[in-house]
């Protein structure tokens, strides 16, 4: 391969990946910031910074139900930490976009080891979370 055209691949390359981690950080702090207004008590923000997807369905109250549901007898949080990032294009019942899925190790109060999985999706140039579940 010529000189000139390896180098014009790898910086290609380079931009690419660079713009790749630049949008998983996007989604993973628009993730974070949601989860800190759950955390925190604050739903109605939660809930507005959601996405169609989940606020079609729920309404604040709605969403402060269920999210209390999932959590309940945990206790707040102490410590939280991402284990694990997954993209998809597709996710069931939702269009066709791009969908990435944080897993996070949860330590509440009343339990150490809690996993949850908060879905954010890109939505005309902004992360906002369509899907939140606690194991």
């Amino acid at each position: 391969m010529p000189k000139p055209l390896a180098l014009f691949l790898s910086v290609m390359l380079l931009a690419l990946a660079s713009h790749a981690q630049a949008s998983n950080e996007a989604a993973e702090a628009a993730a974070l910031a949601w989860l800190e207004a759950i955390d925190q008590g604050e739903y109605e923000q939660a809930w507005e910074k959601s996405s169609p997807l989940l606020k079609t369905p729920l309404s604040p109250t709605m969403l402060q139900r269920v999210v209390t549901l999932a959590r309940n007898d945990l206790g707040s949080v102490e410590s939280r930490r991402r284990i694990r990032m997954s993209q998809y294009t597709s996710m069931p019942g939702a269009p066709r976009n791009d969908y990435k899925e944080f897993t996070f190790q949860t330590q509440f109060t009343n339990n150490q080891r809690v996993v949850e999985v908060v879905t954010p999706h890109l939505e005309e140039g902004t992360w906002r979370v369509s899907g939140y579940y606690v194991q």
